[in-house]
């Protein structure tokens, strides 16, 4: 089956979470994790922010059903709230492998979108991410259209070709 990770970087580094507002007094922020990797987030995990270095997770937790964290050197409340907003990231070394059949989602954006039959249709431009299914979204003459990222509709993926396949379903872009 044909799979997706979450996090995506065309760069060196890869996006892991996102921090939202700041929670409480001590500096605890809630992050929403774009990653498939609960390990991130765990006490002692380390993560990077663009002008600040990296940071250590002290301990968390979930709050109201969101990712609640602590970060070693974030010591109160004014300085959580700088964080808000910023990218939580790791190098792209320190991904997961992948199985055989699975991709990173920019791995996939700007491959070109080809029928069965060879026919160029339109070209990936990002990767719509779902806990039920993800969808690729693709430019085509008519505009932007979303397609499940399955392997009924995507047989097959070439990356060192530049291209994708998708089945001929009428409808379907």
């Amino acid at each position: 089956m044909t799979g997706l990770s979450r996090s995506n970087s065309s760069t060196d580094r890869v996006v892991v979470g996102r921090v939202g507002r700041p929670h409480g007094l001590d500096g605890a922020l809630y992050v929403w994790p774009d990653t498939d990797d609960p390990r991130r987030f765990e006490p002692g995990a380390r993560v990077m922010v663009a002008g600040r270095g990296a940071l250590e997770v002290e301990r968390t937790r979930i709050h109201l059903e969101r990712l609640l964290v602590k970060f070693v050197e974030v010591s109160d409340r004014s300085s959580a709230e700088k964080l808000r907003g910023a990218e939580l990231c790791i190098y792209e070394r320190q991904r997961r492998p992948l199985g055989s059949e699975e991709f990173w989602p920019d791995e996939l954006e700007g491959l070109e979108v080809r029928t069965a039959t060879g026919r160029m249709v339109g070209k990936v431009r990002g990767v719509e991410w779902s806990d039920a299914q993800s969808r690729l979204v693709i430019e085509t003459e008519s505009g932007l259209r979303e397609v499940p990222f399955v392997d009924e509709l995507v047989p097959s993926v070439n990356l060192p070709g530049g291209y994708l396949t998708l089945v001929d379903l009428p409808g379907l872009l």
